[in-house]
């Protein structure tokens, strides 16, 4: 059976930098790709003469190409960068998304994550998403009473099989993507307003092999991986 993963990230450029190997070598796999951007990316900018519009139209643009590369679908759902909440609102929106698109396989952002190598702030919009995302994948998406109007909408309970988070302080899955690693700086390359080729090739390259040594891998990315069940109590019962 076909594979569908659904990517739920923050910015435009967050699936293709957290997980842009993995997904390449899921896409090959025949897996149907949908990527979900919470934020239109309008606040990626250090020029003071651009305006939303102009950050916009640019972001989405560069996004297209990126997806294109994927062969994979996109939702937007355009909310503000800079002031992503975890809300009701979002994650009824979210659940919306999960509901219709059905993935096996969710990737979004690890909520926990404050600090990444020592020299970088996690942006509260990726900790804003990762807990929205996992809010809305239990229990809301799998209880036809949470959010009642999407049942108004055709759009039925949903269990998520696999949730995959990015970037994660406390991995437990390791993806070889030492056959595709030179496709995904290409493909974060294609956000070419935010990541110049020269040092993004350096720094992508060095974080892959660094994430690789722990099992013995030319490069990787790492994920902390949670399955579910229809029934919490069932899988806890047979471990």
């Amino acid at each position: 059976m076909r594979r569908t993963v659904l990517t739920i990230f923050a910015h435009p450029d967050d699936a293709e930098t957290s997980a842009g190997g993995t997904l390449l070598t899921w896409a090959a796999e025949g897996a149907a790709l949908t990527l979900c951007l919470i934020t239109d990316g309008d606040k990626g900018t250090s020029d003071p003469k651009d305006t939303r519009e102009d950050v916009i139209t640019r972001r989405r643009r560069e996004q297209d190409v990126a997806a294109a590369r994927l062969a994979a679908e996109q939702i937007w759902l355009g909310y503000e960068d800079g002031m992503l909440q975890p809300t009701l609102e979002l994650r009824r929106d979210l659940v919306r998304v999960i509901r219709r698109v059905r993935p096996d396989t969710v990737v979004t952002h690890d909520p926990t994550v404050f600090f990444r190598h020592d020299v970088y702030i996690n942006h509260p919009d990726h900790r804003a998403a990762g807990q929205a995302v996992i809010e809305a994948i239990y229990p809301a998406a799998k209880k036809p009473l949470a959010f009642p109007e999407l049942l108004a909408e055709g759009l039925e309970p949903h269990v998520v099989s696999e949730i995959w988070l990015a970037l994660s302080d406390e991995p437990n899955t390791w993806v070889d993507i030492s056959g595709v690693l030179d496709e995904k700086i290409r493909l974060i390359c294609e956000h070419a307003s935010q990541f110049p080729p020269a040092p993004t090739r350096t720094a992508f390259t060095r974080l892959a092999r660094e994430a690789g040594t722990a099992r013995g891998m030319a490069a990787a990315e790492t994920f902390h991986v949670v399955r579910q069940v229809r029934q919490t109590v069932v899988a806890l019962a047979d471990r």
